[in-house]
């Protein structure tokens, strides 16, 4: 057994014999001292906390919370993206005798200002935000300030806090999770690392987390952050979410664990099919039986498979995830297959998972061969948890990790039984569980049939597409097909786009196939959500805040002559120049002509590559010496790859 495994098991048992309080789950999280905690790069240098760094630091913002609200026992919001000062405030809220509502940045202001009424919050805790939410608000930065050089006389921590609903539903819902419940979770470790120990894999810098997911989500704030600050982890922090920059910080740090919704993996699977279509047919033949060889590797022997697709896709991967990951999850929502296989082929071990806000990280596939994990199973209920299926196939979970009290619209219910999930499941001979859909999202149509919007949607894939979604129409009688596409969409791309899924929709039965295709400009997300939610969705489009529009109706035309699209790029040269769009002649040479550097020249490259949706690769294909450098040049290139 590894010193990592044995050290977690001892911790497991310390917790198994305490109070299983928040305070004892603290004490043993703390207890990594000089192991590297938090880390995060800036500009000039990465910069490092460790786990003795931080606890010093929660006492002092403890401390400062306390001489602003001496009396205590009270919920204090926590408003703020991840971040190290997120994590130092959110202990600092109960070492204070406070309790943190971790407000979900996704809800409307006007709901979070219901749900702290009801939970009778004090204050609102800001980590680099300036939002106010008509209750009294105080900065991290102002918290952390203030000299706190006296020893420090804390109250009882507290051992409650309150979490949001991922907003899935339209109702105003708020969770109450104790130390008992979140014990539970953390300790179905043990049987966990039994079955697949690559959940604790490390390299030789440790168990290194990318602190993506929202921390006011329960997959983040339970499965991320909590299990693994248990382990003894360090969590990778980013600067922003732009897709290069997660790819990037990833590869520069090490990061080991990445769990993400299935949108980060279906924008990867996207982005390298996109790479690979744009090779010859030699090439993409060669990708094709480099996956299928990783794959049969993999599940005969793991070790051999793993040193197979890192020399197969050795290219790919200096692209992507590097060569430190160790083990992947997605959840949230559905994820295709073909994205499993691919990140499983490629190398990186991704598996699903399942869990709610009301009965926090359920089950994840634990198997220990691509051949499992393809199956896109959720896996098996973890050791606190018991699932039942009942009438229509619906998910019903009880269990000592559940929640035990939520406020619903503003009062106050409690589960001590079965927990409906709403989620339609099946299971197989192996007792493996899948998520086939929402009961909420079932279509009844006009023949009486029920229709499972999930099953059709899984039949598109949509290269053009920025994202699409299947629903039910107003009276909830036919499946539609909303999809989102860019405001720079070319008419050949739109007509591909058309193609497609007319070519997806005729592989479905007839009963399945959607009726009516719109589109959108209109992201079909919510402000800062991580997954399509079919409920914000109907209301979105029902107040017209996603306008739709007829997929017949024309977009921009190329003809030949002075086009839209020679003038996006003339207006493209004019904005990375910082020139008239006038003085952009369709011949001038963008350096020797039109003064620009080599620097403005990746800029250029890098927003026709946004403006277009394309992938612009000067290489072997396109030499920059003899094509690139003019509206012209940049004019037959575009076409040639929407081609």
């Amino acid at each position: 057994m590894s010193n990592l495994k044995k050290s977690i098991f001892r911790n497991a048992e310390k917790l198994q014999n305490s109070n299983k309080t928040l305070c004892d789950i603290y004490s043993i999280i703390m207890s990594h001292n000089d192991s590297v905690f938090l880390e995060c790069a800036t500009m000039t240098r990465k910069v490092t906390y460790t786990y003795a760094d931080v606890s010093d630091r929660i006492d002092s913002v403890a401390a400062s919370i306390l001489q602003r609200f001496p009396n205590g026992n009270a919920f204090i919001g926590l408003h703020g993206e991840n971040s190290p000062e997120w994590i130092i405030s959110f202990w600092a809220i109960l070492k204070s005798g406070n309790k943190p509502y971790v407000i979900n940045l996704r809800q409307p202001k006007s709901s979070t200002e219901e749900i702290l009424n009801t939970l009778g919050a004090n204050a609102v805790i800001t980590v680099n935000s300036n939002i106010e939410y008509g209750i009294q608000t105080v900065s991290y930065k102002d918290l952390s300030c203030i000299d706190n050089e006296n020893e420090y006389s804390f109250p009882e921590f507290s051992n409650e806090f309150a979490i949001s609903t991922s907003g899935t539903t339209l109702k105003q819902k708020v969770c109450i999770y104790s130390g008992q419940e979140i014990s539970e979770q953390i300790l179905n470790l043990e049987s966990i690392i039994d079955t697949n120990k690559r959940i604790v894999a490390a390299s030789k810098d440790g168990i290194k987390m990318l602190a993506f997911l929202p921390l006011y989500h329960v997959f983040g704030l339970v499965a991320m952050f909590l299990w693994y600050a248990f382990f003894g982890s360090t969590f990778v922090f980013l600067n922003d979410y732009a897709p290069e920059n997660i790819l990037r910080t990833i590869r520069n740090h090490g990061v080991t664990h990445v769990f993400a919704v299935p949108m980060l993996w279906h924008a990867i699977e996207k982005a390298v099919r996109k790479e690979i279509a744009a090779n010859d047919e030699k090439m993409r033949s060669k990708f094709e039986k480099a996956c299928k060889t990783s794959l049969k590797l993999q599940n005969f022997s793991c070790s051999m498979g793993a040193f197979f697709a890192k020399l197969a896709f050795k290219d790919v991967r200096s692209r992507l995830l590097g060569n430190e990951i160790r083990f992947c999850i997605s959840g949230g929502s559905y994820i295709k297959t073909s994205a499993v296989e691919l990140l499983n082929a490629i190398g990186y071990p991704l598996c699903n998972g399942y869990g709610m806000t009301e009965i926090g990280i359920c089950s994840v596939e634990l198997g220990k061969s691509p051949k499992e994990r393809i199956l896109c199973s959720i896996g098996k209920p973890f050791d606190s948890l018991e699932y039942n299926i009942e009438k229509e196939g619906r998910l019903f979970v009880k269990g000592s990790s559940l929640c035990r009290k939520c406020i619903i619209d503003g009062k106050e219910v409690y589960n001590n039984d079965w927990f409906d999930t709403g989620d339609i499941v099946s299971v197989d001979d192996d007792g493996r569980y899948y998520i086939n859909g929402r009961f909420s999202d079932v279509v009844f149509s006009d023949d009486g049939e029920n229709l499972n919007p999930d099953l059709a949607e899984k039949a598109f894939s949509l290269r053009d597409a920025i994202d699409f979604s299947v629903l039910g129409n107003e009276d909830n009688t036919k499946l539609v097909l909303i999809v989102r596409i860019s405001r720079n969409l070319l008419v050949k791309q739109k007509e591909r786009l058309k193609s497609e899924i007319e070519l997806c929709n005729s592989s479905l039965p007839a009963s399945y196939r959607v009726k009516d295709v719109k589109f959108t400009f209109d992201s079909l997300v919510e402000d800062g959500g991580i997954k399509v939610s079919r409920a914000y969705l109907r209301k979105a489009i029902r107040d017209k805040k996603i306008r739709l529009f007829d997929s017949n109706e024309p977009l921009v035309e190329i003809s030949n002559g002075d086009n839209e699209l020679k003038r996006i790029i003339r207006e493209t040269f004019a904005t990375v120049l910082d020139r008239s769009i006038d003085t952009i002649g369709d011949d001038m040479h963008f350096m020797n002509d039109l003064g620009g550097t080599s620097l403005d020249y990746f800029t250029l490259i890098n927003e026709l590559d946004k403006r277009f949706d394309l992938k612009i690769d000067f290489g072997s294909e396109y030499n920059l010496e003899q094509f690139g450098y003019t509206v012209n040049h940049f004019e037959k290139l575009i076409k040639d790859l929407i081609n």
